[in-house]
């Protein structure tokens, strides 16, 4: 059965949003493409900043996603009053909250029809990943704060029920078995590591995991993508999304487009440190 097929006959789809800070708008056009070839979600998993992607989709406000982040990229995203908040001049916690509030709001997700949302984070105390359900816990957005807190553009380590969590792609960046453990018979991961790259970037020291489960489906960039993690302009934030939605029909309908071609020159930052801090064991000085 082709990739397309499997999505469209399985009887319930999970859809599971990587981290990637900016670079997340490519999962935009993921998103709108699914849609337009006729596929369903029946729950949706983020990590990171792919878990508000994950939370619009819950929400049932897919439609609004673009809306969603030309309003939140518009805001500034520095003020030193914050220093005075959140002890940072990043306000990202603050323009979250107002996000937040106007395209899905607390209450959303325990309504009845809105999709499972589950937000991976990592526990503090012990360095453990643990999956929340959005809807078992008293407030999502700290959920979801949680899931992206990272020094210095979060200062204040989010706490649920008492416990102080953060980001979650340190402990798992891609828990599709968790929407198979949940009963999907079909997952799409949309992450944001080329696939010239190598494997996916699972956790903290595994960073190239390959997916062998027939029942999941991978769409991601054919190389480094060359947008910066920090990028906030929309007009090039626009054209990543265009490339994630031209990527869906490449991998789930064989086409081929010279735009999703582009690539980032040299090598990642992280896999170059990765290599040379591998030298250093192997060769100690």
């Amino acid at each position: 059965m082709d990739r397309l097929a499997l999505l469209q006959n399985a009887k319930r789809v999970g859809y599971v949003f990587s981290g990637g800070s900016s670079r997340c708008a490519f999962q935009i056009g993921v998103i709108e493409a699914l849609a337009e070839l006729g596929v369903v979600p029946a729950l949706a998993i983020g990590v990171s900043a792919g878990a508000w992607n994950a939370a619009m989709v819950a929400a049932r406000s897919e439609k609004r996603i673009r809306y969603y982040w030309r309003s939140f990229m518009r805001m500034p995203h520095i003020d030193l009053r914050n220093l005075l908040v959140d002890h940072s001049p990043w306000r990202f916690r603050r323009l979250h909250e107002r996000t937040f509030g106007r395209f899905m709001g607390r209450d959303r997700f325990k309504q009845p029809d809105a999709l499972p949302l589950l937000v991976s984070v990592t526990r503090f105390r012990d360095g453990a990943n643990v999956i929340f359900d959005a809807r078992d816990v008293d407030d999502p957005l700290q959920l979801l704060l949680a899931t992206n807190y990272f020094p210095p553009f979060y200062t204040h380590r989010p706490r649920i029920a008492g416990e102080a969590y953060g980001d979650g792609g340190l402990s798992d960046n891609a828990p599709y078995e968790k929407a198979l453990e949940l009963g999907c018979d079909a997952v799409v991961v949309v992450t944001q590591k080329g696939e010239s790259e190598g494997g996916l970037f699972k956790a903290k020291g595994d960073y190239d995991h390959v997916v062998t489960d027939p029942r999941v489906v991978v769409i991601r960039p054919r190389h480094r993508l060359p947008f910066r993690f920090t990028e906030r302009r929309w007009h090039v934030l626009d054209v990543l999304a265009r490339i994630g939605y031209l990527r869906t029909r490449e991998v789930l309908l064989g086409e081929a487009h010279e735009e999703t071609n582009v690539r980032a020159e040299g090598e990642a930052p992280s896999a170059r440190a990765r290599r040379i801090l591998r030298a250093i064991i192997r060769h100690p000085v």
